[in-house]
């Protein structure tokens, strides 16, 4: 009874508004730190009952966001509380904005907020979310971030030690398993193109290499994949669509739909539809066993030095089996060309449980960088393709 009248009080002196400042420097008001005081006093979870009161919890809100371009955002995620009826954020006290759900990507009570380079200031930001619930007063979180543009260097490696990790669209984690870092969607939370940011954007060509765990699909009788984004560029959309329908990206995975390995090529704008390009080798896929990825992706240039098209090629293959010597390789310009721009370099999760480990991104440099292999059904394999719209 006592607690339930401080709490009271306490709301009727601030209005009871709920203001959290997440940041390099956290700050509590009077409210925050009142009700943690009487929480303490009574031997009670403060964690436990903070998250069963509020409205909004974020999962990831990584301290410094590296450089962004074009349709690649900075991406703030979380969840509501069922309660939530209206929700809304804004950027440097600038005009609020809708923050929307919609499936198959953020479902409610989920939501992703999404920052483009033009929003986002070089330095410090101040993002706020509101949320209400009917007959309520909203709640407002407060998130300060730094935003670097610098354009990235190559080679970059990230150990997943860090538990500042810079989420697209899920929830995350870095665990230790078997003695070597890893990062994985967290289990029970697997679903829909569940996505992690490995670098920044930057143009050019680049390497990467990868090892990833196969543990489980959690979707029944429905497709599922897993791998890395060598070219993501984000999700092309309309001004002021939440959460953004689009999509352009290069991809190296497993898809169970091809049960086998492959590269595709896909670009998509708003709710129009997709053109793809894909070609996919056999792979026996085995829970528990480790897979090494090795993907190259670059642009290439005519004579005149013009942009004509990205190339990808892609290795993968299970630990103590040798490299394969071939690679399946794909142009965008087959089917789906991408234009040419700044990308990111991410991995991937699509309802499968996963665990990646530690990645390297360096420049690329293949010996032949302006080969035409031609279609791809005269390279050798089992090669499986897809052309055009879906």
């Amino acid at each position: 009874m006592f607690f339930e009248k401080l709490l009271a009080a306490i709301d009727e002196g601030e209005g009871g508004n709920v203001i959290e400042e997440i940041g390099p420097e956290t700050l509590y008001t009077r409210r925050a730190f009142l009700t943690t005081t009487a929480l303490a006093a009574m031997g009670v979870a403060c964690g436990r009952i903070g998250s069963e009161r509020s409205l909004i919890r974020i999962f990831h809100a990584p301290k410094i966001f590296a450089r962004r371009a074009d349709d690649f955002t900075a991406n703030i995620c979380g969840t509501f509380n069922a309660e939530v009826k209206h929700a809304r954020y804004r950027l440097n006290a600038g005009a609020w904005l809708k923050l929307g759900q919609a499936p198959p990507r953020v479902p409610s009570p989920l939501f992703t907020v999404e920052l483009s380079a033009a929003e986002l200031r070089a330095g410090r930001n101040s993002l706020e979310i509101e949320a209400a619930a009917d007959g309520n007063k909203p709640e407002l979180k407060v998130i300060r971030f730094e935003y670097d543009p610098t354009p990235i260097t190559l080679p970059i490696k990230v150990d997943w030690s860090s538990h500042d990790l810079d989420v697209h669209d899920g929830h995350w984690e870095n665990v230790v398993i078997d003695g070597r870092n890893c990062v994985r969607p967290i289990p029970g939370s697997e679903d829909y193109d569940r996505i992690i940011m490995v670098c920044g954007a930057f143009a050019g060509g680049r390497r990467i290499e990868t090892d990833v765990v196969f543990r489980d699909h959690v979707v029944a009788e429905r497709p599922f994949g897993f791998g890395v984004l060598p070219l993501w560029g984000g999700r092309p959309d309309d001004p002021g669509v939440s959460p953004r329908r689009g999509w352009n990206f290069s991809l190296a995975w497993f898809y169970s739909h091809y049960n086998g390995a492959g590269s595709e090529f896909s670009y998509k704008y708003g709710d129009a539809p997709p053109a793809w390009i894909s070609s996919y080798r056999d792979l026996t896929l085995e829970a528990g066993r480790r897979y090494f990825l090795v993907i190259e992706a670059w642009p290439e240039d005519d004579a005149a030095g013009q942009h004509c098209r990205y190339r990808q090629r892609l290795k993968w293959w299970p630990e103590n089996r040798p490299v394969p010597d071939e690679w399946i390789e794909l142009t965008d310009t087959e089917g789906a060309p991408i234009p040419p721009r700044e990308y990111s370099v991410a991995l991937i999760a699509h309802r499968s449980q996963v665990e990646f480990g530690p990645v390297t991104v360096a420049p690329c440099k293949p010996s032949v960088l302006t080969r035409d292999v031609g279609p791809m059904s005269n390279q050798p394999g089992n090669v499986r393709e897809r052309i055009g719209s879906e």
